[in-house]
C-alpha cells in the first residue's frame, strides 16, 4: 500500500521486492547465489522490472558486494523505466530487515520506514496465505517478533534514520501518517486522491485464529508487544 502511494510521487521509483539484503550468507557465496539466482519468485520480480536474467547474472558476476550489485540493478531498472537523471529510488522488501545493519552501513545516508502491525493480524494473514503462506503459528509469530526486535533495536540507537509507523494509524489516518512519512524521507506527498482507496485495518484474526492460536501468539510476543501499544489482555 505504502509502496504504491510513494510510487505515485513524480521522480520516485521502486522496483519489485529485491531481497538483496535478506539473507545472512555473504554476497556471492554459493548459498547466496542459490537463494537469489535460483528463486522463481525473484525471477518473476525481475521480469516485472523489465530486467532479463542474462543482465542479472552479468551484474551478479561483476559486482564485488551487495552494494555494488544493488547499485547496478537499480541503475539498470531506472534506465528501463526511462527515469530522469535526478530520480530517487527506494526498496520495499520487508525481509530486508534481517540485513538492516549491513544495509544501513552500505547506504549511510539512507532512511528506513518501519511499519508494524498487530501480530494477531500478521499471523492470521500468514495463515490465510494470499501473499505469503506460513500456516505454522509459531513460525508466523516469531516472524513478527524477530523482525520488530531488530527494527526497534536499530531505531533506538538511530532515531534520526528510522521512523516507526503503526499500520493501524496509517490506515485510519492516511493523510496525516503519509505526510509524516514523506517529510521524514524528504519527498513530496502523494496527491490526496491517491489516498482515497486506503481502507482501515480490519481485525482479520477474529475470524481466522482460534483461542489456542491467539494464546500462543500472545505468549511468543508478550516480551515486546506492549511497546507497540497492543493489549492482548481481553483475548
Amino acid at each position: 500500500m505504502l509502496r504504491d502511494l510513494l510510487r505515485s510521487v513524480p521522480g520516485l521509483f521502486c522496483p519489485e521486492e529485491t531481497h538483496f539484503y535478506r539473507w545472512g550468507q555473504p554476497y556471492r557465496t554459493p548459498q547466496y547465489r542459490r537463494q537469489y539466482l535460483k528463486n522463481k519468485t525473484l525471477e518473476h520480480h525481475r521480469e516485472l522490472d523489465g530486467i532479463a536474467e542474462e543482465e542479472v547474472i552479468e551484474l551478479f558476476e561483476r559486482a564485488r558486494s551487495r552494494r555494488e550489485f544493488t547499485d547496478g540493478y537499480l541503475a539498470l531498472y531506472l534506465e528501463k523505466q526511462g527515469a530522469p537523471a535526478d530520480a530517487r529510488w527506494f526498496d520495499k522488501t520487508p525481509q530486508n530487515v534481517f540485513g538492516l545493519s549491513l544495509m544501513a552501513h552500505d547506504y549511510p545516508v539512507s532512511r528506513f520506514v518501519h511499519i508494524f502491525r498487530n501480530p494477531l493480524n500478521v499471523v492470521a494473514s500468514l495463515k490465510v496465505g494470499k501473499v505469503m503462506s506460513l500456516p505454522d503459528p509459531v513460525a508466523a509469530a516469531n516472524y513478527w517478533r524477530e523482525s520488530v526486535v531488530i527494527a526497534e533495536s536499530y531505531r533506538a540507537s538511530h532515531p534520526d534514520r528510522m521512523l516507526s509507523v503503526s499500520y493501524e494509524d496509517l490506515t485510519h489516518r492516511p493523510v496525516t501518517e503519509v505526510d509524516n512519512i514523506c517529510a521524514f524521507v524528504d519527498v513530496a506527498t502523494p496527491a490526496s486522491d491517491e489516498l482515497s482507496g486506503v481502507k482501515p485495518e480490519a481485525n482479520q484474526f477474529e475470524n481466522v485464529l482460534d483461542a489456542d492460536e491467539i494464546r500462543l501468539v500472545r505468549t511468543i510476543t508478550e516480551s515486546v508487544v506492549a511497546e507497540y501499544g497492543y493489549n492482548f489482555e481481553k483475548f
